[in-house]
């Protein structure tokens, strides 16, 4: 940038009208980025911290504060062991160096800036027109820092130690008079070259205040990037018919999902609004979206009478509806024409290959179709056992179903990886329906996922794996489970930041489901970061959801922090499956309970002998114990099942006094993984 030197302000808040509208549409621009896309906590964190910056909550912006507004921490919490608010702030400054580092800063009218080591975020602002009377907020002096990232001067890296705010502006610009204001959060003090500026400058004050107020109630809201898609109403009066209106809400949700250029808040999220009270902009702040799709449906024999509107839910206002009647095999064809709309009303950018997807539509025979419907709210409610049998009607009466094989490859893959299903059979079967999607359908994310999740559970061929996982993505950039099941092939192979990376994307695509944040838990304990996968139950627990069962992952997190007693009595909470008798005998392995732990392994092989599951587990205990021989005697048993355990074996801090044994290396090498 070129121009004067930097001129502050101490007192918050006193950037002039259209510096403030300025900062504002730049922010939007920011968050609708590339860089920004799909990160919900990421872009609230920014939004925030602008937002206090702006409105001159200097206070507000010390990393306690933040902890306790944004991430429900108490607000006497010990933020040096809790360092969610600085793993945020470091993920912003990354993300808006790609932002900047793609854009032209010459033709930027402002840049914002979050300096290392304190969260009051900078504005920079370019000397045109717009910014000809820019002025600086700060409760130090302002940093000359030329361009975001750019070393600060060594005052703000004091101020910065020190746990001081930092500056907000720095505006290079030249005006007719110098402007110093005194740093005090209480105290304004105006120096002027006459007197008679202190007139100018009250008026001035007076008239950027009614500026404020006309501004936050009078700028039209910014485009809709992000939507979430409200379970469509059940207009029949029977109850019966509830499995129409929500499976046809799931498969809306996946085409509009289909359009990288918008964000798409996943079913089990939306799902959890059916029937609320909640008023619309109160549920778009939830979930963090700028639109809501809602409607109804009426099926009525062969004919299906469909509703639908698009909210702007910032301003509450309507942006367009429509009805649709088609008949049951029409129905599909209704879900590509209405995701078409729906991104020519807000101008979101479609793609010629999304465009051809949207349009890739076959009759479907329509009894075929209710059993499909049926089998995919059975699978929501993860009775996939019985929604197993709907989706096999749903093929008898139309083989060519390629979406029905999918599904039925989804609900293999779950009852596999739970162990309530002997895996070799499940994942060949799995593998079986899934390629038999992609045959039919290749354009299928939810298939190429589980063709990722069987290269790598029944096949070991990790390359393949990350292939499918690609390609699930690109189809779908908004499956939050495809995110999801990518996050943890990489956290198995080791990569830890991409894993993190990956599962909050899934985090932001459903932010009001309990498993999902189950699996960030997850991938921060095998990415061994014990405090933040702890972080993690702390912040679900209080939020206003279904929380998920927290005391096999407690239970592991306290033994590998070595609270073995904690860990036991979380293990001894979680129930007796299996996998939490695997864990459980561990901890008492290496809490010196030998009796109580070989008591573990006798239960365990009966689990062997009944279900077969359990050989992991085994292995995992005699780690424990110390005792090799055995250990690698049922891992290599795990080995010939393909169970699933052995996915994560270079990761498993329990299998940790295995791993300079030759047998460990050479075992990870049959496995497709390497030390």
């Amino acid at each position: 940038m070129s121009g004067a030197a930097p001129i502050s302000l101490g007192e918050p808040g006193l950037l002039d009208p259209e510096q403030i509208s300025l900062v504002r549409r730049h922010l939007n621009e920011i968050l609708a980025s590339a860089a920004f896309a799909g990160s919900r906590r990421t872009q609230d964190f920014l939004r925030l911290i602008v937002g206090h910056a702006l409105d001159g909550e200097i206070d507000n912006l010390r990393e306690r504060m933040i902890g306790a507004e944004m991430f429900g921490r108490p607000i006497s919490y010990d933020t040096g062991s809790d360092s969610v608010v600085r793993v945020r702030a470091s993920e912003v400054r990354k993300k808006l160096a790609q932002f900047y580092g793609s854009a032209n800063k010459d033709q930027l009218p402002v840049w914002i800036e979050l300096p290392s080591g304190c969260y009051v975020p900078r504005f920079h602002l370019q000397s045109d027109g717009a910014a000809s009377s820019a002025a600086a907020v700060s409760g130090a002096s302002v940093s000359g820092a030329p361009w975001p990232g750019a070393p600060a001067s060594s005052a703000n890296s004091h101020a910065a130690a020190s746990g001081a705010p930092s500056a907000i502006v720095s505006a290079p610009v030249t005006v007719a008079a110098s402007v110093s204001v005194a740093a005090s959060p209480r105290r304004l003090i105006l120096r002027w070259p006459a007197t008679g500026a202190i007139g100018a400058a009250l008026l001035l004050i007076f008239a950027f205040v009614g500026f404020r107020w006309w501004n936050r109630s009078s700028i039209p809201p910014a485009g809709i990037h992000s939507i979430a898609i409200l379970p469509l109403e059940n207009l029949s009066g029977s109850p019966d018919q509830e499995y129409f209106s929500d499976g046809i809400t799931e498969e809306l949700i996946n085409d509009l999902g289909q359009i990288s250029t918008l964000r798409v808040i996943s079913l089990t999220s939306s799902m959890s609004y059916k029937g609320t009270k909640k008023k619309l902009p109160e549920i778009a702040r939830e979930l963090s979206v700028d639109g809501v799709v809602e409607g109804g449906v009426l099926h009525d024999g062969n004919q299906v009478r469909i509703s639908v509107q698009l909210i702007d839910a910032r301003a509450d206002r309507p942006v367009w509806a429509h009805t649709y009647t088609r008949d049951l095999t029409g129905v599909l064809d209704w879900q590509g024409e209405v995701a078409k709309t729906i991104a020519e009303e807000i101008s979101t950018e479609i793609s010629p290959q999304e465009q051809a997807r949207l349009a890739h539509r076959r009759p479907i025979d329509s009894e075929a179709q209710d059993f499909f419907l049926h089998g995919i709210l059975l699978r929501q409610a993860d009775d996939c056992k019985s929604a197993i049998n709907y989706f096999n009607h749903a093929i008898e009466k139309d083989p060519s179903y390629a979406e029905a094989h999918s599904a039925l490859a989804s609900c293999y893959g779950r009852l596999g990886e739970s162990g309530r299903m002997p895996y070799e059979q499940a994942f060949t079967q799995q593998k079986a329906e899934a390629l038999r999607a992609v045959e039919l359908d290749d354009t299928l994310s939810e298939a190429h996922a589980e063709l990722g999740n069987t290269a790598m559970t029944l096949d070991h061929d990790w390359p393949a794996a990350e292939a499918q996982f690609h390609r699930a993505l690109e189809l779908n950039p908004n499956s939050a489970t495809s995110h999801e099941k990518y996050a943890f092939f990489l956290v198995r192979n080791g990569q830890f930041r991409d894993a993190i990376s990956e599962i909050e994307r899934s985090v932001d695509l459903d932010p009001v489901s309990e498993s999902t944040f189950h699996a960030e838990g997850f991938i921060y304990y095998f990415s061994r970061r014990y405090d933040q996968a702890l972080a993690v139950t702390r912040t679900v627990q209080g939020l206003k959801i279904n929380l998920p069962d927290w005391d096999f992952l407690i239970g592991d997190i306290y033994a590998e922090k070595d609270m073995l007693s904690e860990s036991i009595a979380a293990f001894l909470r979680s129930g007796d499956g299996p996998y939490t008798l695997g864990h459980l005998g561990n901890a008492y392995a290496r809490a010196g309970q030998t009796d109580a732990a070989r008591r573990t392994i006798a239960r365990l092989q009966e689990d062997v002998e009944k279900n077969g599951v359990g050989r992991y587990e085994i292995a995992l205990i005699y780690a424990g114990l110390g005792e090799k021989d055995e250990a690698f005697h049922w891992l290599e048993d795990a080995f010939r099942a393909h169970d699933v355990g052995l996915v994560y074996l270079q990761v498993d801090p329990c299998l940790d006094p295995l791993r300079s044994d030759p047998r460990f290396t050479d075992l990870l090498r049959r496995v497709g993984l390497s030390q």
